[in-house]
C-alpha cells in the first residue's frame, strides 16, 4: 500500500504545484501591471515637466528638455525631407499629408497653397 499512498502523494504534490504555479502567474502578471502605473506616472511627470520648460519656465531638467527640443527639431527636418522625397506637402489645419498639386485638402476642405 506504499507505493499507491505515495503515488496518491505524488499527485497532491502536483496538484497543489500547478495551483501554486496559476497563484505566482497571477501575481506577476498583477505586479506588472501595477508597474505599468507607475511607468504611465513617470510619463505623465516627465511631460508635464517638459510642458513647463517649452512654457520658459525653469526645471531641474532644463538640460534634459533642451536635449528633446533639439531632437524634435531634428525629426521635423527628416519629416521634411521625407514629405520633400514624396512631393508632398501637409495641410495645415489638420496635418494631413497631400500631393503637392492638390489645392484643398482632402480631409478638411482647408484650401492649400497660396
Amino acid at each position: 500500500m506504499t507505493f499507491l499512498d505515495d503515488v496518491k502523494r505524488f499527485g497532491k504534490n502536483l496538484r497543489d504545484k500547478g495551483k501554486d504555479v496559476l497563484e505566482i502567474t497571477k501575481i506577476n502578471s498583477q505586479i506588472s501591471a501595477e508597474k505599468d502605473k507607475i511607468r504611465e506616472l513617470y510619463y505623465k511627470i516627465g511631460e508635464e515637466v517638459y510642458k513647463a520648460y517649452s512654457a520658459g519656465e525653469s526645471t531641474i531638467n532644463d538640460e534634459a528638455c533642451a536635449q528633446i527640443k533639439e531632437i524634435e527639431e531634428k525629426i521635423k527636418e527628416l519629416n521634411a525631407k521625407v514629405l520633400e522625397l514624396k512631393n508632398a506637402t501637409l495641410c495645415p489645419n489638420c496635418g494631413t499629408e497631400l500631393a503637392k498639386e492638390v489645392v484643398y485638402c482632402s480631409k478638411c476642405g482647408t484650401k492649400i497653397g497660396e
